[in-house]
C-alpha cells in the first residue's frame, strides 16, 4: 500500500489526499473481502480480471468495476468507475499486493498462493506496457506475486522437527471402563513423520523422473528430441512429480540440458513441438485449462492449437517456455488435486 500515491497518478488528473485515503482504504476492504474467497475458480477468474485490468487497454471488466466502485464509494460517494477506469486497476492491484503480505503456511496452498500463482502466470506473459506509470504498477504486482509464490514453494518443502509422543495417561472410569489419550499423545509425531515422508517420496520421485531422463508422454528419451519441445515436456512431465509448487531447482533440472536457447513466439513454439502437440495438450482440453487461457496461455495452446492474444507474439526464450510449463502444469495439477500431504 506505501506506493498507492504514486499509482494514482496514472490517472494524469489531480490527486487530492481525501482520493488517495478513499483508494487505500477501499484496496484494504478489498484485499480482506477478496482474501476469504474458498472457490478456486473463482479465485482464477478474479485473478484474470485483475491481470487484464493492469495489461492491455486497462479498461476493468463490468464486474470488477463495479465491485471496486463500490468500495470506493464507502469513502467517496462521488466516485464512478467509467470515469476513472485506471484507477480500479490501482486498487485491484494494492488489493492484491496487500494479499501476498500474509504469512505462507507450510502447504504452499493458501488463498494467496492461489491468486499469487495466477497473478505470477498471466501477468508475465503480458507484453510491457509502454505507458511507464502503469508499468511500474503492473510490475510491481508482477514482482510481488512472483516473490510469494517462490517463497512460499520453498517454505512449503522445509521438513519439520518430529516430536516425541507426550505422556500417555490411563485411567480407569466408572464400571472398571478404561480410558487413554493414545491417539492424542502421538497425533503431533505422527503428524511430522508423514508430511517429511511426503516431501521425502516428492524428491525421490522428481530426481528418478530426471535422473532417467525419458519422457513417459512421447515414450522416448529426451535426448532424441528437439530443444524445444524436450524442455516444454520436461516441464510439463516434471510438474507431474510434484506435491507442492515448484521451486528454483526444479526449474533448474528441468533446464538441465538447454543449450542452444533460440527465442520463438508462441506460434513457433507450437510448431516447433509438431505433431507431438496433442499429446503433450491432451491432459488439459477441459477443466481450469480450458476455462482459464489467460492464466494458462501455453498449455491452452498445447490443447487447443489457438495462439491468440498479445503475449502470443512475444518471443521468449526456450527457457522461459520451459519455466511456465512447468508453472502452469504445476498449478494445473494443485488446482485439481490440492496440495499432495502423503
Amino acid at each position: 500500500m506505501d506506493n498507492i500515491a504514486v499509482h494514482m497518478r496514472i490517472s494524469g488528473v489531480t490527486v487530492s489526499d481525501d482520493d488517495v485515503n478513499s483508494r487505500r482504504a477501499a484496496a484494504i476492504s478489498l484485499a480482506t473481502s477478496w482474501g476469504r474467497e474458498k472457490s478456486v475458480s473463482k479465485i482464477i477468474s478474479r485473478a484474470e480480471d485483475v491481470a487484464k485490468c493492469l495489461g492491455g487497454d486497462g479498461n476493468p471488466s463490468p464486474s470488477l468495476g463495479g465491485e471496486i466502485q463500490g468500495a470506493v464509494q464507502k469513502k467517496s460517494s462521488s466516485f464512478l468507475s467509467a470515469e476513472r477506469p485506471l484507477e480500479i486497476g490501482v486498487c485491484a492491484g494494492m488489493a492484491m499486493v496487500s494479499i501476498f503480505g500474509a504469512k505462507p503456511g507450510n502447504l504452499g496452498w493458501s488463498i494467496s498462493d492461489v491468486y499469487a500463482t495466477a497473478l505470477w502466470s498471466a501477468l508475465s506473459y503480458q507484453p510491457v506496457l509502454e505507458a511507464e506509470r502503469r508499468e511500474n504498477l503492473r510490475r510491481e504486482v508482477l514482482e510481488s506475486a512472483r516473490e510469494r509464490v517462490a517463497t512460499s514453494a520453498e517454505k512449503a518443502r522445509k521438513r519439520v522437527d518430529v516430536p516425541d509422543p507426550v505422556a500417555v495417561d490411563i485411567t480407569i472410569g466408572e464400571g472398571n471402563a478404561p480410558a487413554n489419550n493414545v491417539n492424542e499423545a502421538i497425533a503431533g509425531t505422527i503428524e511430522a513423520l508423514r508430511r517429511n515422508a511426503a516431501l521425502d517420496r516428492e524428491e525421490l520421485d522428481f530426481l528418478w523422473w530426471a535422473q532417467l531422463s525419458r519422457s513417459r508422454l512421447l515414450k522416448r528419451q529426451l535426448s532424441a528430441v528437439a530443444e524445444p519441445l524436450r524442455i516444454v515436456t520436461a516441464g510439463i512431465e516434471g510438474a507431474k512429480m510434484l506435491r507442492r509448487l515448484p521451486c528454483e531447482v526444479h526449474r533448474e533440472i528441468v533446464l538441465r540440458s538447454l543449450e542452444e536457447n533460440v527465442q520463438l513466439d508462441l506460434s513457433e513454439m507450437i510448431a516447433a513441438i509438431g505433431e507431438d502437440r496433442a499429446v503433450l495438450g491432451a491432459a488439459f482440453v477441459d477443466g481450469y485449462v480450458a476455462d482459464h487461457p489467460t492464466v494458462f496461455p501455453l498449455l491452452h495452446a498445447l490443447a487447443t492449437g489457438e495462439v491468440n492474444g498479445p503475449g502470443a507474439t512475444l518471443k521468449r526464450h526456450i527457457s522461459e517456455w520451459g519455466e511456465r510449463a512447468l508453472l502452469e502444469a504445476g498449478f494445473a495439477r494443485m488446482m485439481t488435486q490440492g496440495a499432495g500431504r502423503l
